[in-house]
Formats: structure tokens, sequence, C-alpha cells
């Protein structure tokens, strides 16, 4: 991936840009992660709720996720293929489905910290400790004046 520089003339500090391609290589990374786990992108979010959750029933893991009931389906029939998801009757309603991950789904979790605790000490790379800490809040910083941007623009359209 090719990097052009979004600083060419003097005395310009441009953020924007470059957030977008810290943005782009960072989710590249993460769904390198994911991938390596036999997941696709978003599926991680399904697994992380059922080590958590186990036992959901396909409309209780959407609304968690705030998906619809259709779109979960989907993956849930992917992963149930792959075995990530065993599917089992609820013990007292077996008119009930219930959602349960495997080995295989709880392992995942961990895996794919690791890869990111990786990927965030590549980001730290020479950087001190308080520099760290300092970008750390400078972006938290434009996360929220950005929030209140996009909320004051909600309130004007909605």
């Amino acid at each position: 991936m090719r990097y052009k520089k979004c600083c060419d003339r003097p005395n310009q500090e441009t953020i924007g840009p470059k957030i977008m391609f810290l943005s782009k290589l960072l989710r590249r990374s993460f769904n390198e992660a994911v991938s390596q786990q036999g997941l696709f992108s978003g599926q991680q979010d399904i697994v992380f709720a059922l080590v958590e959750n186990e036992g959901l029933t396909l409309s209780e893991l959407a609304k968690l996720l705030d998906v619809s009931s259709a779109t979960a389906s989907v993956s849930i029939k992917r992963m149930e293929k792959t075995g990530f998801i065993i599917k089992k009757a609820d013990e007292k309603d077996a008119r009930i489905t219930r959602l349960y991950p495997t080995e295989k789904a709880k392992s995942a979790p961990k895996n794919i910290k690791n890869k990111m605790d990786s990927i965030e000490n590549i980001l730290k790379e020479n950087m001190t400790a308080e520099q760290s800490a300092e970008f750390s809040l400078l972006l938290e910083t434009a996360i929220q004046n950005m929030l209140k941007e996009v909320k004051g623009n909600d309130k004007k359209t909605g």
C-alpha cells in the first residue's frame, strides 16, 4: 500500500487524511487477525457476544449486536458450518433454539486480542510513554469534538 504524504505544503498540518489512512491500516490488520481465526469481518462480534453470554437466542443476539435477526441468522448459519457455533434446543421449551460457542470459538477472542496487542505495540513504537498517553488523549479529544459536530448535525436534520 502506497502512502502519499498529505502535507506537501509548508506549515500545513492536515490531520483528517492521516487519521483516515491510519484507520485503513488498522482495519486491514484487524481483519487479518479475524481471518486468521477463520472468521469473516463482523463475525468476531458474534463470537465475543456468545463467549460472554452463552445460550442466547438469535433475537437476543441480534438485539445485543444492534443488527437485524436476518443479518445475524446468515452469519450464524455460516459460523455453524465452520464449527464456531452449536445450536441447542432450550431445556424448558424445545421451540426455542439457543446458541453456544464451540471450543474453537472460545479460543478466538484471546488470539484476536493478542494480535491487537501486537498492533498496539507497533502503533506506539518510537513513542515514549508520555507521547503515547498524549497521543491517546489528543485522539480522544478529536473524537469528542467530532461527536459533538455529528450530534449537532443530527439535531438540525432530525
